[in-house]
């Protein structure tokens, strides 16, 4: 009968492939059960810079009012004049009386159409409306 030592075994061996196959499903699983919301911006939009950044609103759900460079305001990804802004922000104020509005103003925006909009929504009943800005520092 024949002994075997130590040095005449074989080193274990472990089968990786398996482990691989699990994660690779673990990933699409986590990758097809996360729900990705995507923002609302108007890319026509270039936010003037601020030296502070902070939370703007802890509302999951934020009411964006876009005021591009020539005037024009956009909601819910349509071009619409300010009295169709205060009737978008009634109705969604009917759904919700603590609904939260930001107010996205171009830098090369006049303030006018800025403080316009914040009018607009002040008056048909917003309680907090934001103004957004960027935070990133300028180099």
């Amino acid at each position: 009968m024949r002994i075997r030592r130590a040095e005449d075994a074989e080193e274990p061996f472990f089968a990786l492939t398996s482990l691989i196959d699990i994660l690779f499903v673990l990933i699409t699983f986590f990758l097809a059960a996360t729900s990705f919301r995507e923002e609302e911006r108007d890319v026509q939009v270039s936010l003037p810079r601020a030296d502070e950044s902070a939370a703007l609103t802890s509302a999951p759900r934020v009411l964006v009012v876009n005021v591009r460079a020539d005037g024009r305001y956009v909601v819910s990804n349509r071009v619409t004049d300010l009295p169709g802004v205060a009737q978008t922000v009634r109705q969604a104020l009917s759904g919700d009386g603590q609904q939260k509005v930001l107010i996205r103003g171009d830098r090369a925006a006049r303030h006018e159409h800025v403080a316009a909009a914040v009018r607009a929504c002040k008056q048909a009943g917003v309680v907090h409306a934001n103004i957004g800005y960027d935070s990133t520092p300028t180099p």
